[in-house]
């Protein structure tokens, strides 16, 4: 299992993504490949800027992948995702913008392929890691620190991204499907596929608080013990919000708990960067 890494701007600097990622990599015998001299994509601002340069922005990740012999890439960041997907979008089929776009790129050598994909890593945990190997990491991992989850509630949150409409591909389980894979319980609750402020949660930080309440409470009436999400952002919005609430729920990312999972421990996941520090209990999966 080894990919293109394309990892965004936000990825080294959330609180224990990368750390997971790796961690989780290792045991599970996947290998990234980060894309050499990768630019920012854009995110999901710079489109409203200018349609041309992000197209080409885009487009230089591809041909940057592509150089190095790889026709898809993986990201772990719902924006970095739908941007790129976005440019996939208008680009394939579109031979104007596609000839513009090489024409920028050949002063370095490159070239946009119309047959490239960019996937989100949570698909491969769910969709290339077989169940098998899941069953007997999780399993070896579990015995050999007597750890049982399943009294372990657990809220998974996509956030607007991914979800809308910019996709191809049916994400409104797999979260679902890794939790229950490493023996966690999923919780099911509204507000999963709700917007959480997003990149406006810091500028317009009164304006997004209901939007992070509205959340935070769903998954909490649904008594959920922790939530998982799959977005540097969304991630540090919740965790962040809720530092003027009387809430206090660990926001952590899948790979974190995939970790668990595995018999990893917290400080090897970078648990111990969240804000809301997730509890013995949870730590210790109800140790047998």
């Amino acid at each position: 299992m080894k990919y293109a890494f394309y990892p965004g701007c936000s990825y080294s600097s959330a609180a224990g993504y990368k750390e997971s990622i790796d961690a989780v990599n290792r045991v599970l015998g996947i290998q990234f490949d980060e894309i050499p001299d990768w630019n920012c994509c854009g995110a999901t601002v710079y489109p409203g800027v200018s349609e041309k340069d992000t197209l080409l922005l885009g487009a230089r990740i591809f041909a940057l992948a592509d150089k190095e012999g790889y026709r898809e890439i993986v990201t772990g960041c719902n924006a970095c995702y739908t941007t790129l997907r976005k440019v996939m979008e208008k680009l394939k089929g579109n031979k104007t913008y596609v000839t513009d776009v090489n024409r920028r790129l050949s002063n370095e050598g490159l070239a946009f392929h119309e047959d490239s994909k960019i996937r989100h890593f949570l698909e491969i945990f769910v969709n290339d890691v077989p169940k098998e190997l899941w069953n007997e990491k999780v399993k070896t991992g579990c015995e050999n620190k007597q750890l049982d989850f399943r009294k372990i509630n657990v809220a998974p949150y996509y956030g607007c991204q991914l979800t809308r409409p910019w996709n191809d591909l049916d994400p409104m389980d797999m979260l679902e499907k890794l939790i229950k894979k490493v023996g966690f319980t999923p919780v099911d609750h509204s507000a999963k596929t709700m917007c959480c402020g997003a990149s406006l949660a810091v500028p317009y930080a009164k304006e997004s608080k209901p939007l992070i309440k509205r959340i935070i409470d769903g998954v909490l009436y649904k008594k959920a013990d922790l939530v998982t999400t799959l977005c540097p952002l969304c991630q540090f919005n919740l965790d962040n919000g809720q530092t003027e609430m009387d809430t206090a729920i660990p926001i952590t990312y899948f790979s974190q708990i995939a970790g668990l999972a595995l018999g990893l421990g917290p400080e090897e996941l970078g648990l111990d960067k969240l804000l809301i520090r997730v509890n013995k209990e949870i730590l210790h999966g109800n140790e047998k």
